[in-house]
């Protein structure tokens, strides 16, 4: 399958996303932090074609693919999980931070969005390891010094144990892909 996002030709993200796509089944609900142009989006309705898939960003231009839900809030708004639950009464089954690349805003929006995931669900980071892959992000990070990157906050999701994760997987490829208890 071939998708018109950078999980597919930049990041080599599909294969992890189709192994949680078949756990998770065709009526899932996918929540993508960090919208874009919409491919990710376009991708989770393909996957989840009886489901529901939900876009947040901050940027109103983005795309949003019509049939998706859209959310236009900062990653780290406390109000952004009762904007998501809105849209899932019952939360999601998979959530996806896909935004910033900043270290203490993935974390906000861990803390925020964490207790949505239902049970079986998973919750992913991307691109923790980029600073290595695409140095703008560390170079942004560089000139903003209250910006951390996301390789030095990542290794503090595995708390998630302490909160109902089964596991906390850290692929090479840079997802961290956490999956609440069953």
């Amino acid at each position: 399958m071939k998708y018109d996002t950078d999980k597919d030709w930049r990041h080599g993200y599909i294969p992890d996303y189709l192994r949680l796509a078949r756990a998770l089944g065709p009526a899932a609900v996918a929540c993508e932090v960090g919208v874009h142009e919409g491919g990710s989006l376009a991708m989770w309705q393909d996957l989840f074609p009886q489901g529901m898939v939900i876009g947040v960003d901050n940027d109103p231009s983005c795309t949003w693919p019509e049939g998706t839900r859209r959310v236009i809030a900062e990653q780290d708004d406390p109000a952004l999980a009762v904007m998501v639950a809105g849209h899932a009464l019952a939360g999601c089954d998979l959530i996806v931070d896909d935004a910033s690349h900043v270290g203490q805003l993935s974390m906000a929006t861990f803390a925020l969005l964490w207790p949505l995931v239902r049970p079986g669900g998973f919750y992913v980071v991307e691109d923790w390891a980029d600073p290595w892959v695409n140095p703008l992000w560390m170079r942004t990070s560089q000139a903003n010094p209250e910006h951390q990157d996301l390789v030095d906050v990542v290794p503090g999701l595995i708390t998630a144990l302490k909160d109902g994760a089964r596991t906390v997987e850290y692929t090479r490829e840079g997802l961290v892909i956490i999956r609440r208890q069953a």
